[in-house]
Parts: C-alpha cells; structure tokens; sequence
C-alpha cells in the first residue's frame, strides 16, 4: 500500500506533507508535516473498510494540504490569524443547597482531558500578550523576546501535535516575523508591524475557555473547590484540583504558582471573581 508525499512552499519556508498507512490490528492513516526537517505536526485518523484504504489516504492528504495552502494564503494576506466564532456556553445548574459537591472527574485519554491539557499549554501566552500594544521600543523588545520564548515554549510542550493547525501555522509565521525583525536591527517600525498579529492570536487562543465541555467542567470545579473552601483550610487536594484551570486566569496561576498551599483569603478573593465570570 502507497502513500502520498508533496512539497509546498508557503510562509516563506518549504514544508513537507507525507500521507501514509500504518498497518496492523487497527490500522491508520497519518499526516506528517514538517517545516524544513522539522516535524510541525501530524494527524491520524482510522483506515476504514481494506477495499477504499487507498481513497481514504488520497482524501486525508489532499484535505491537509488544501488546510496548510489556505491558512497560509489567509496569514501571509491578511497577518493575522483566525478567531473562529466560539461554541455558545452552557448554562450549569447550581448544586441543591446542602448538597454534596463532589471534584469533578476527568477520564483518562477524553477529549476534556485534552482540552485542559492544550489550555495550560497555550492558555498563558492568551493571558500574557493580549494587552495593548506597548509604548517604547524597549517595550517592544521585551515583548516580542518574550513572545518568541514562549513560543519555542508552546512547541516543545507534549501537547503540541493535539493544538489546532490553524494555531500551529500561526505560530510558524509568528516566528518567521520576529526573525525578519531580529534581522533588521529590532528595528521598530518591524515591531510594530509584528505586535497586532500577536495580540489577535492571543486573544484568539483565550477562546478556548469557551469550549462547551471546559464551560460546564470550569463551573463545576469552581463549584466544588468553594465548598472545599467552605471549610475553612487550603488543602493539596484543592489545590491538585485547581491545577486543571491552568492557563484560563493569570491571577489563579499566579496564586498556585507561588504558594504550595495559598491563604483561604486570597483564594476566595480569585474563585469568587472566577465564578461570576462562569454565571455571567
């Protein structure tokens, strides 16, 4: 059984997209692209029935290319990338008065698991560059070393292949403008240029706390961490269980970061405003 393999130029770099079968009890069809000789992403998806593998292989590489092709047109027209329009919330009914709250349960291998998982890996770049942009050119420069750190920071992360690769072609072109930037002298005007595709990719990234599954599992948590509260100590428990909203507040992970157990006080003061957020 073949596969398919093809080189684009796009972005102002060459990638490489190879379609194969990986055989066995439950065969698969993977996408690996890479960006010169580095692997940037890859996708599965099931064979299906033996009879139309090779359809199958066809239509998983053209649609993979066709995504790369269009979402690198769009960034190298417009500098921008993609907020696509977020999943209304749902609504979480409040447990009975006097009821028994209990932590919210994440399954191994769901896709909730996932998703809290991608949220503390991109979560805290949305936080930390969707402010204005700054206002001298040694403002620009921390900023936009910072960006290309936490970059490098993203795509070194386990959780790389599982972000979107919309988000991850974003990410390639952002690091494609801060090399051009670095090779004019960090002149500003470059800098200028560069900082609203970061500050919309950020605020585009903090979307994902609209996701519908992590609506109702933040409002849960949050549910369930001020009734562990409610009694009057800071436990490791809580505190394990507050660790799955990592990259939703910079004021949570500021308190979870710097203390192994915070004061009751200044936790409540940040899960109060976390949960008339949920309710709004």
């Amino acid at each position: 059984m073949g596969g398919f393999i093809d080189k684009i130029a796009v972005l102002g770099r060459e990638f490489t997209i190879q379609t194969e079968l990986i055989s066995g009890d439950d065969s698969r069809i993977r996408t690996l692209v890479y960006d010169g000789g580095r692997l940037v992403t890859s996708r599965e998806i099931p064979a299906g029935p033996d009879g139309q593998v090779d359809e199958a292989l066809r239509r998983q590489h053209a649609r993979i290319t066709e995504t790369l092709v269009t979402r690198a047109g769009e960034l190298e027209a417009t500098k921008k990338g993609r907020p696509p329009t977020p999943a209304p919330p749902t609504a979480v009914a409040a447990p009975a008065t006097g009821a028994k709250v209990s932590r919210p349960l994440v399954k191994k291998k769901s896709p909730l698991e996932s998703a809290i998982a991608i949220r503390q890996t991109i979560g805290p770049f949305g936080l930390a560059f969707s402010h204005e942009a700054p206002k001298t050119a040694e403002g620009y420069q921390r900023c936009i070393e910072s960006v290309d750190a936490a970059l490098d920071a993203i795509r070194s992360a386990p959780t790389y292949h599982a972000i979107r690769l919309d988000e991850q072609l974003t990410m390639i072109a952002l690091k494609s403008q801060i090399e051009t930037w670095r090779l004019a002298d960090r002149d500003i005007a470059v800098a200028t240029e560069i900082w609203p595709t970061i500050q919309n990719f950020a605020r585009h990234l903090q979307k994902i706390n609209n996701r519908r599954d992590l609506v109702e599992f933040d409002h849960h948590m949050l549910t369930w961490a001020m009734s562990e509260l409610g009694h009057g100590e800071v436990t490791t428990d809580l505190v394990d269980g507050l660790r799955h909203l990592g990259g939703r507040d910079a004021e949570l992970d500021r308190v979870l970061r710097d203390h192994e157990l915070p004061q009751p006080l200044e936790l409540l003061e940040v899960l109060l405003r976390l949960m008339d957020q949920t309710l709004a």
